[in-house]
């Protein structure tokens, strides 16, 4: 936990370098998080729309209400918009450390990007179908390959000693444990 509200801290700093620990756990209670609101918000927007006078509603009503839902599920469904949102400087930060853990620039950080751009050209209104099914086997291929390729590097031990980024924090760390013993 302490990793997690570490990087909270730290939301807009991509200098320095982060651990796999720092990296990992708050990856792990972002997730957890994410999930716990997003549960929460689908098991309100189906008790919701099971119900029959919502369900007459929601059949009338524009189709935004169906996926936003009403009353106490639209606060929820703020609260994890609002999270998704200030959630994202944060991650980008710890990957970028991360990257400069490992002796890479955070400009690796741009692939991410690549499976954003082309869910923008496909959601642009494109009517061909055979565009539509290649550019989703892209976003899937491109999806998985950087998926597998930041959790590769992800699990890459930190470069030993001082690099270009700055020191490693595992042996800052270790030096504080130690030296915090010694005080005792």
């Amino acid at each position: 936990m302490k990793y997690f509200i570490k990087c909270w801290k730290h939301f807009a700093d991509f200098k320095g370098r982060a651990r796999r620990k720092e990296y990992w756990m708050f990856l792990l209670f972002n997730y957890i998080i994410s999930f716990v609101l997003g549960m929460v918000y689908y098991v309100g927007l189906i008790l919701q729309l099971t119900n029959s006078a919502d369900a007459e509603y929601y059949s009338g009503g524009s189709s935004s209400m169906l996926w936003t839902g009403g009353g106490l599920v639209f606060v929820f469904f703020c609260i994890m918009v609002i999270y998704c949102w200030m959630s994202i400087i944060p991650t980008l930060s710890v990957i970028v450390r991360r990257l400069h853990d490992i002796g890479r620039k955070g400009t690796w950080l741009w692939l991410l990007m690549v499976p954003i751009l082309l869910c923008c050209i496909m959601f642009l209104g494109i009517s061909s179908e055979m565009v539509v099914i290649t550019i989703g086997i892209l976003m899937f291929i491109f999806n998985t390959a950087i998926m597998v390729l930041f959790i590769v590097l992800g699990c890459i031990d930190g470069q030993n000693g001082e690099n270009q980024y700055g020191p490693n924090p595992k042996e800052i760390e270790e030096a504080d444990k130690y030296g915090d013993s010694i005080n005792k």
